[in-house]
């Protein structure tokens, strides 16, 4: 019994330090879900990832609840095995004392010293039990030990099995969101890459069509630099004496030659409204693929550094034998 109050003993106490290592894959999902409630705009959502640590949160608590009532269960049979062993050793205490006490009246002879008279001792009854009942009672104890023994190594094997059982339960869900944030890191990066990809086009366009409005506004000034030469020598002709103001061909063509730029410069001009108006619709996309590229960035940040930066081992092991 001393033997198996021991053995219960260090299994009782393999169990509170496998609660204790329960207790830390706890703390790892619930820091998991603390640091995703920081994520960003529309990656801000109830995902897979999500489902899987709180499905392993809820496994959790029913392996801790029945980590706990196991071991209230074996302080519980211990308390029994301690009474048993108890009966045993008062009872084995009460033989020795009644076995040494047999001896010496066994050995004693007339010429025994301490002996004298003691009269009506032989009326006296002090007797408790019968032969019958005497060993009755120490049967009983040996039963009642033999009985608690057998339930404290139901109890061993009963920690035993849960302990292999949580271990390997815990696993399998540490490894679905261990999975889940894998092809969850995996779906961000290629989202990601083609963000950058968009990204990288956006600005390429950007620069072409910066170049395109300095090339029309450069059109531009040179078109008004002939439109003041055409007016110019217009307006010099119109000092002309006399007959000498001729609408002439040359007059014709002056004329011409400015509404013909003017039409040129309102087209340009018309141009430029349009490349400006494109150049900031490409700035707006620009700006939204650069935001959505820094919620991307800071959800990997959460997912692949901080989270799985936690979930990087395992923190319980198997206990196939902890006594």
């Amino acid at each position: 019994m001393v033997a198996e109050i021991d053995a219960l003993h260090k299994a009782k106490c393999c169990l509170e330090r496998a609660l204790s290592e329960v207790e830390n894959t706890m703390h790892i999902d619930q820091e998991c879900l603390y640091f995703r409630e920081k994520r960003q705009g529309i990656d801000l959502i109830h995902d897979e990832v999500e489902n899987e640590l709180i499905k392993e949160v809820d496994n959790v608590k029913r392996i801790q609840e029945l980590m706990r009532r196991t071991i209230q269960d074996a302080i519980n049979q211990l308390a029994l095995n301690r009474a048993a062993l108890h009966e045993l050793e008062k009872d084995a205490a009460d033989k020795f004392i009644a076995l040494n006490l047999d001896n010496i009246a066994h050995q004693m002879r007339n010429t025994s010293r301490g002996i004298h008279y003691h009269d009506g001792i032989e009326r006296i009854d002090n007797t408790n039990s019968v032969p019958e009942t005497w060993a009755k009672f120490s049967n009983d104890n040996i039963q009642r030990s033999q009985s608690e023994r057998k339930a404290s190594k139901d109890m061993r094997d009963r920690i035993e099995q849960l302990l292999i059982h949580s271990a390997n339960l815990m696993l399998h869900y540490w490894n679905s969101v261990n999975n889940a944030f894998t092809d969850k890191i995996k779906e961000q990066v290629e989202a990601k890459h083609k963000i950058q990809i968009h990204l990288s086009k956006v600005l390429q366009e950007i620069f072409d069509m910066e170049k395109n409005i300095e090339l029309i506004k450069k059109s531009i000034q040179e078109k008004e630099l002939f439109m003041k030469v055409s007016q110019t020598r217009l307006e010099i002709r119109t000092r002309r004496p006399n007959m000498e103001a001729c609408r002439d061909a040359v007059q014709h063509r002056l004329v011409e030659e400015v509404y013909e730029i003017t039409e040129t410069v309102d087209q340009l001009k018309a141009k430029l409204r349009e490349a400006e108006n494109a150049l900031q619709h490409l700035l707006r996309t620009k700006s939204s693929l650069e935001y959505d590229l820094s919620i991307k960035n800071n959800s990997l940040f959460i997912d692949r550094e901080r989270c799985m930066g936690l979930r990087k081992t395992f923190p319980m092991s198997p206990r196939v034998a902890c006594y």
